[in-house]
């Protein structure tokens, strides 16, 4: 717990996550401060009284920075900008950062870094091979943050997540519009529940661990058309269609597609054996459970 005069942290890109993560760091006595993009952003955190401000991070403008960065923790949150394979807000908030180093670095990463394994388990050691731009982007940014880091010898943790659900994010209102694969031949995918993702957030920033990559998920893998269909079984709906592997590229959104074609299973070894936190959430029904029970 850190209290008196003791640097607040700061988490950029303060959204879904951001949130619960605020709400914890709360609970700890300690008052972030949240940087965010856009006036809505803003306007919604305003309301639930945290300490927030506007920045662009898609054009630096060291004349319009009004937080500071020196000597504080922080989590950076703001996804890759959606241009190239690079991810430039990154670019510009490392460089926000050599005249304001933080003391430490929580960035979160995306298990898609390791591309398809065909089911295979993936330790933090599997050699990054990603498929989809975005996940170019997140290797692109974690190669940008440890070079910084090297240089500034700064620290860091870098989390590769699996797919983050929670209250109030769940896909119901499209369950009709979704096709989804058979389950027998759906491949393999990673989830954690937000609460979860906000406890090992703060666990690395706080834990006497620095400088290392950590996979996130709440160790039970299942499919993409298992996490469907338990929604639809918890919300009394029907489940969506399914099709065969090889109707996939005609049946699908292009959406759909750039999941299936990737499967691996995260393992979590290294995140037990490392972070201090319990995941209260271990299995998509405990996780959904608690989602339709706090939905508003």
């Amino acid at each position: 717990m850190k209290t008196g005069n003791t640097p607040q942290p700061v988490i950029i890109g303060c959204g879904f996550l951001g949130r619960h993560l605020a709400k914890l760091l709360l609970s700890q006595q300690q008052s972030p401060s949240c940087v965010v993009q856009s006036q809505s952003s803003y306007d919604q955190l305003i309301n639930q009284q945290l300490d927030s401000v506007i920045y662009d991070l898609d054009h630096l403008d060291n004349e319009s920075v009004t937080f500071a960065l020196a000597g504080r923790q922080v989590y950076y949150f703001a996804p890759p900008s959606n241009t190239d394979d690079k991810d430039h807000r990154i670019d510009n908030f490392l460089m926000l950062c050599k005249t304001n180093s933080p003391s430490k670095i929580v960035y979160i990463s995306t298990s898609g870094v390791y591309g398809d394994c065909q089911g295979s388990w993936v330790t933090e050691e599997t050699p990054l091979a990603p498929i989809s731009t975005r996940a170019k982007r997140r290797v692109y940014a974690e190669k940008a943050l440890l070079d910084y880091c090297a240089q500034r010898d700064s620290d860091y943790i870098i989390l590769r997540v699996g797919g983050i659900y929670g209250p109030n994010r769940l896909p119901i209102k499209r369950l009709k519009n979704i096709t989804v694969i058979c389950p027998e031949q759906a491949p393999h995918s990673n989830r954690i529940h937000v609460a979860d993702l906000a406890s090992v957030c703060y666990s690395a920033m706080t834990n006497n661990i620095q400088n290392e990559v950590i996979n996130v998920a709440d160790g039970h893998s299942t499919s993409m058309t298992d996490y469907y269909y338990k929604i639809a079984d918890f919300a009394g709906l029907p489940r969506p269609t399914c099709v065969p592997m090889s109707q996939a590229q005609e049946k699908l959104s292009a959406g759909m597609l750039s999941f299936i074609n990737e499967s691996r299973r995260l393992s979590t070894e290294k995140m037990n054996k490392l972070l201090d936190v319990e995941i209260k959430f271990p299995t998509l029904e405990l996780g959904l459970e608690d989602c339709f029970k706090n939905q508003l």
